[in-house]
């Protein structure tokens, strides 16, 4: 499974200039913000990376501006560059408490845009939102397959599983079962958006999905925080802690150092810069993103990999008879 690195265009570090990343998700709400120049048609000459590119519409950062996307200038964003491997679609994220009209609105809205995106390129990208009706949502899971996709997008998971607050009880179980069953039935390739992190990363992987993606690498080192292998987060910066995570014991810097020892990072002669770099920390987190994973050692997301492996080997074990 490839772990997709999301970034700004134009930040600071490039973790690509320093070991190998799968792929870079960038997104078109930060293209039209930034200063790109409009003739530039190579959106690798831009981020200094020869390796693939997907674009995202930007749809959620259009709303958090308070800001509704059009399709046609998303649409004259996407035609600017060739050497994208996948756009996504624009689509309307639901709400865990929007009601099955709203629901049934933001999903058909989606598909519109789908339908005009399509018809001008051949690599968009459906983005199916989960949300906890599922049989409403298997429903354009089908219109979508009627398309013919290279892949396949699902998103909105991270207030479900990551988390799990205002959601109906039980719901980290509910979403990646609902994962499950749609990899197994369709035989799609699958993405899912914003997943991916130390403790996610077996079960998607168990699940045979094909990709995801994370921007936190970046966001957790802004706020001082390390990524840990097998999961969770330690404040390493000395400020003041207000909200989230932990303080980094020794023995936790001390973990952290053996595990990129081992897996090869190729800077643990800087690590003293954990405490007072950003760029470095962001290094960091990128690396153990991209490389853990180990099998949470306990919790609830261990007791979902369990359920879940004994779902797959059952299967296994019926289609070999």
């Amino acid at each position: 499974m490839r772990i997709i690195l999301g970034t700004p265009v134009n930040s600071r570090p490039k973790p690509w200039l320093y070991f190998r990343v799968p792929a870079i998700m960038v997104n078109a709400f930060d293209i039209m913000r930034s200063r790109i120049g409009k003739k530039e048609h190579v959106i690798k000459n831009v981020l200094q990376y020869d390796g693939e590119v997907w674009m995202d519409s930007g749809g959620f950062q259009f709303l958090r501006h308070g800001k509704i996307p059009n399709i046609e200038d998303l649409a004259r964003v996407y035609d600017q560059y060739w050497d994208v491997r996948y756009f996504l679609n624009l689509d309307y994220p639901p709400s865990p408490t929007d009601d099955e009209h709203d629901l049934e609105l933001k999903l058909r809205r989606s598909l519109s845009n789908y339908e005009y995106l399509i018809k001008r390129f051949d690599n968009v990208l459906p983005v199916i939102h989960y949300h906890w009706r599922t049989d409403v949502i298997t429903k354009y899971v089908i219109k979508y397959l009627d398309f013919n996709p290279k892949c396949i997008a699902i998103g909105g998971l991270v207030p479900y599983v990551l988390i799990s607050r205002g959601v109906p009880k039980d719901s980290r179980r509910s979403a990646l079962r609902f994962l499950l069953r749609v990899k197994r039935e369709t035989g799609m390739c699958i993405h899912v958006l914003g997943l991916g992190s130390p403790v996610i990363n077996p079960i998607l992987k168990l699940i045979n999905i094909d990709s995801t993606d994370t921007s936190t690498w970046r966001v957790k080192a802004a706020y001082g925080k390390v990524v840990m292998p097998g999961g969770g987060e330690r404040h390493v910066s000395g400020r003041s802690i207000s909200f989230g995570g932990k303080k980094a014991t020794s023995d936790d810097l001390m973990r952290l150092y053996a595990f990129l020892k081992a897996t090869g990072f190729p800077m643990t002669d800087q690590f003293n810069e954990i405490v007072t770099s950003f760029e470095y920390r962001a290094l960091v987190n990128a690396w153990v993103v991209l490389n853990s994973f180990e099998l949470p050692g306990s919790g609830v997301f261990r007791s979902i990999y369990d359920e879940l492996a004994g779902e797959v080997s059952e299967r296994v074990i019926e289609n070999a008879h």
